[in-house]
């Protein structure tokens, strides 16, 4: 076949338009999520007035609760339309019950004994934030257009079998620990419920059954890793996402395996017009895609050979960049490029075109300035500032979690957040902490974890870190070789002007499944630098210092040196950039040994580098937009996957990839005349030029 593969295909059909649609605008509630972690304007009801939280909820419309406080005295309470309740990490709260006709309400940072969407009418266009240990129940009701985001160990169990439907709901950043089934979704024969898409989804150890789909016109799954499913073999279903009577599935980016028993098998799939694209699996004794009967066409891109069953001989299969290699397969079997007939092209070019569309309900990000002319000029007269390092340590070590007012802080040495300590200011914009001096850390770690690993939990939201060495700097000295950092809230902060890192993380044991939403990386060095112990070669030892499952969401990477730097030695494990700006970096992305690193409906404008996004494994992108204006950038050197991402006015000689690139995957890409698509081997699907 030689070493060059270019396919190209055009797209030949209409658009599917469901029957029940969406507009791709941002929600007035997602708006409002992104100026705050928990807004100071919002009406404080404290612990002791627990019982009148409803009362307090339908009076004022806007309530605060003390961050990791308890209202669960409190009965069941109903959130309607307009309503907004804010708690911080992971404020308990009793059942809430969303009632049908609810528009435009917010439950954010608590942890509900249940939450349940009830009655036969629509539930619509309301956010979900920052939820962690509960239930969500839905039963025939109809749910459009909402928005979950940060779902941690959470059931979720939606039955629209009698009536009802989802249309246009995105889950953003979807966690399952031992809970079992951890997702159920059931619809109605009718298969009324379409375009719902679940962005990052990690089923962590169910002990029976962890994903069950039935009756979907489609679905689409971007970034899902299962690890270790039906422990105790109390499961009614043969795989990990179980999918049936649906027309149309889409999965981008999948990995994960059955570690325990090495049995599993991971998609158990009876769906129409199935596309798998980039699948990175663990090997088991069993195939790990089952097809049922009624799969008429399953299209792959770029996925690893982790075993096929067919239940139906004409299920027609055909597989590109098959198992890391340039090789095209219909049915199994190695064939040329061009022997992909009219047969094959219709049935993809549906699939692509109905992927497409639920990708569009997706609105791109927006993003406001944040800085004042109070940021610039600051460094001539820190030094003579007063110092207020004690005076903020002395407010964490009595609260635990402190609260400062707005205002702007010097520190002359490092605020220590130890487990379950955190820092809570009035904003981003309102209350600032600056290092007195390039040499120190702002925020640094004090558990001292080693021997036995421990898992760490901090907060800090609303607040400002400028200037110093690092912002945050979590290293064997403070945190640790055994500390591992899990489930933090670091959530509406911008860190600014660091002279090494916003973020680094050094030869402790991890960060492991977080969540980091609407952090600012600014005119740093580099924005998260990662450094693990150099002598590690292998196994469960301290300072190996992985980041598995990190998922930063409306976070701005502007202005850095380099904005990513993860050069891993045990690997990194489905980490995600999602709804991000990345504007003006020297470079995005350096890294190695990262398994399904992924960016989504994200932002790049001018960056440099050549290039300016470098991996040595694949790293997914998907409904992003590019351009550039700084001279002889090349965006992407190897292992790109990009599925309907634009690329726009890049200028100055700049390109999208190397002639000589390799591995590279292009899925609906939309290309100015100005920008080029050229590489040594990788597929191009839908091509389209203006």
């Amino acid at each position: 076949m030689g070493n060059k593969i270019k396919i190209l295909y055009w797209l030949l059909f209409a658009v599917v338009i469901f029957s029940r649609s969406v507009a791709a605008v941002p929600l007035l509630c997602e708006a409002k999520l992104a100026e705050y972690a928990i807004p100071k304007d919002a009406f404080f009801l404290p612990e002791s007035q627990a019982m009148e939280l409803q009362k307090t909820l339908d009076r004022y419309g806007v309530v605060r609760l003390k961050p990791g406080g308890n209202y669960r005295k409190s009965v069941s309470i109903q959130l309607k339309s307009n309503q907004e309740l804010y708690g911080l990490a992971g404020t308990k709260i009793p059942k809430v019950v969303i009632p049908q006709g609810t528009n435009n309400a917010i439950l954010s940072g608590v942890s509900p004994e249940k939450i349940r969407f009830e009655g036969l009418g629509i539930i619509k266009e309301s956010c979900v934030n920052r939820i962690v240990n509960t239930t969500i129940e839905v039963a025939n009701t109809s749910l459009v257009n909402n928005l979950f985001t940060d779902l941690s160990n959470i059931r979720i169990d939606i039955d629209n079998s009698r009536g009802g439907y989802l249309v246009g709901n995105r889950f953003i950043r979807t966690m399952v620990h031992a809970a079992y089934p951890g997702i159920k979704i059931i619809g109605d024969e009718k298969k009324q419920s379409s375009g719902n898409l679940f962005v990052w989804t990690n089923i962590l150890v169910p002990r029976g059954d962890s994903i069950i789909i039935k009756n979907q016109r489609d679905i689409s799954f971007l970034g899902i890793e299962g690890e270790s499913w039906n422990i105790e073999n109390k499961a009614q279903h043969k795989g990990m996402l179980n999918v049936y009577n649906t027309d149309f599935l889409s999965i981008f980016m999948a990995s994960g395996g059955d570690y325990a028993k090495r049995t599993g098998q991971f998609f158990n799939l009876d769906a129409k017009n199935i596309l798998l694209q980039g699948v990175l699996m663990a090997a088991s004794k069993n195939p790990g895609i089952i097809l049922g009967n009624g799969v008429e066409n399953l299209f792959t891109f770029k996925s690893m050979n982790i075993g096929l069953l067919k239940s139906n001989p004409s299920t027609q299969v055909i597989d590109f960049f098959y198992n890391r290699k340039p090789e095209f397969f219909v049915n199994q079997s190695l064939a040329e490029p061009n022997a992909v007939s009219i047969l094959s092209a219709q049935p993809l070019n549906s699939a692509v075109a109905t992927e497409k569309q639920i990708y569009n309900i997706w609105a791109p990000p927006e993003f406001k300035n944040l800085e004042s002319p109070a940021d610039f000029g600051w460094k001539s007269i820190r030094v003579n500032q007063p110092d207020s390092s004690e005076l903020i340590q002395a407010q964490i070590e009595q609260n635990g979690i402190a609260e400062l007012e707005a205002g702007t802080y010097y520190i002359s040495k490092p605020l220590v957040l130890k487990n379950g300590q955190g820092l809570i200011g009035a904003g981003i914009d309102k209350t600032i902490i600056r290092a007195k001096s390039d040499e120190m850390d702002v925020i640094v770690g004090g558990d001292y974890v080693s021997g036995k690993t421990k898992p760490i939990k901090f907060v800090l939201a609303d607040i400002t870190l400028q200037g110093g060495r690092n912002g945050i700097n979590h290293d064997p000295d403070g945190s640790g070789d055994r500390a591992q950092y899990n489930l933090i809230t670091l959530s509406h902060v911008a860190i600014r002007d660091m002279a090494n890192a916003a973020i680094q993380i050094k030869q402790i044991y991890a960060w492991d499944n977080n969540y980091i939403d609407y952090v600012e990386f600014s005119r740093n060095k580099t924005g998260i630098m990662q450094r693990p112990d150099a002598k590690y070669i292998g196994g469960d030892k301290a300072g190996m210092n992985y980041l598995d499952k990190n998922v930063f969401y409306g976070c701005r990477f502007m202005d850095n040196n380099l904005a990513i730097d993860w050069p891993a030695k045990r690997a990194n494990n489905l980490n995600a950039f999602i709804s991000s700006l990345f504007k003006g970096n020297d470079k995005i992305l350096n890294q190695s040994s990262n398994n399904v690193t992924f960016f989504a409906n994200s932002i790049f404008l001018d960056n440099a580098g050549d290039p300016s996004i470098s991996s040595n494994s694949m790293v997914g992108f998907l409904r992003s937009y590019f351009s550039t204006n700084k001279p002889n950038t090349v965006i992407f050197g190897d292992n790109a996957f990009c599925n309907n991402c634009r690329f726009d006015n890049l200028t100055n000689n700049s390109k999208i990839t190397r002639e000589s690139s390799k591995g590279q995957v292009f899925i609906s890409p939309e290309i100015s005349n100005s920008g080029q698509l050229k590489f040594s081997s990788g597929i191009a699907v839908n091509n389209s030029t203006k």
